[in-house]
This record gives C-alpha cells, structure tokens and sequence, in this order.
C-alpha cells in the first residue's frame, strides 16, 4: 500500500508540472511568429515611405508613438509627425529602403526589435540643390500588439549612423 501511495504521489506531481509547462508554453508567444508579423509590418511601412504615404506610414504607428534621441531628447507624436512630414517633402525621389531585423525579444504585447535600416533617395538638402543621400541606422523599435495588428510604439537606442551626401561623409 505505501508503495502505492508513492507512485500515485509522483504521477500526480508529474502530471501537474506537465500540465504547468503546458501552461507556461501556451502563455509564452511565438517570437517565430510575430517575427514573420513584424517582417509583414516593415514591408508595408517601406511602400509607404516610397509611396511616401504619410498617412499609411502613420497607421502603422500608435496614438502614443514617440522616440528618443540619442541624447535623450524625446519626440512624442506630434513632433514625430512633423518630423516624418518634414522628412518626406525633402525627398525628390527614392532609390530604395530596407529594413533588416537583427535581434527580437518579445513579451507580452510588446515586441523589442532590434533593427537596420538604410535609406537611399535623392533629396533637397540646405544649399536648395537635390543631391544623392544614402543613411544607415541601427535602432531599437517597440511594437506593441493592438486590435489592429503590431504598431510601432517606441523608437530608441539609435546607434550606428552614417550618412553619405554625393558619396561624402555629411
């Protein structure tokens, strides 16, 4: 009888750590998945910056979407609309963009993507003249998952930068 009670105590232990496994695995997301999501998502926001499609490259933003300088300045919407804005007009036409995901963690709604970015256009520059600009950015950007889909919510760590005007550094 006591051995009984032994093995039935140990089935029972087993079965509650499979079933919390079970648990833990269907809480846990799919970073596989939202991955494959967020590639979608950077695919639509490139033909919206070559469309340049202000208001298609701000769907894709939450209400509360900001970024942080690397100084520590922060842009909330507001001044992140003007800049996009401001961003676009410059362009005379593009050659190409790209987005490249490095790294992605994800928890909860929130998906932390590590990414690469370079933009290649002709663009009005401050002498009023159109030239060959080319910039390259590895930034950190905050998806959040909304009724909607994944939004770009946060824009931070941006390291990396480089710009070429004419082929110069400028």
């Amino acid at each position: 009888m006591r051995l009984f009670m032994i093995v039935a105590t140990i089935s029972a232990m087993n079965c509650a750590s499979t079933d919390a496994l079970r648990a833990q695995q269907a809480t846990k997301p799919d970073t596989a998945s939202v991955r494959r999501e967020l590639r979608q998502r950077y695919d639509e926001n490139a033909r919206a910056y070559l469309a340049k499609d202000f208001g298609a490259i701000m769907a894709l933003r939450t209400d509360d979407f900001h970024s942080e300088t690397p100084d520590g300045v922060v842009r909330d919407r507001a001044a992140m609309d003007e800049y996009i804005r401001g961003f676009l007009n410059g362009i005379d036409r593009w050659i190409s963009t790209k987005f490249d995901i490095d790294s992605l963690e994800v928890s909860g709604d929130l998906a932390r993507a590590i990414v690469r970015q370079h933009a290649d256009r002709m663009a009005l520059r401050s002498d009023g003249k159109v030239h060959h600009v080319e910039t390259w950015v590895t930034q950190r950007e905050t998806w959040r998952k909304t009724p909607a889909g994944w939004k770009l919510y946060r824009v931070d760590s941006l390291r990396d930068q480089r710009r070429l005007v004419d082929g110069q550094p400028g």
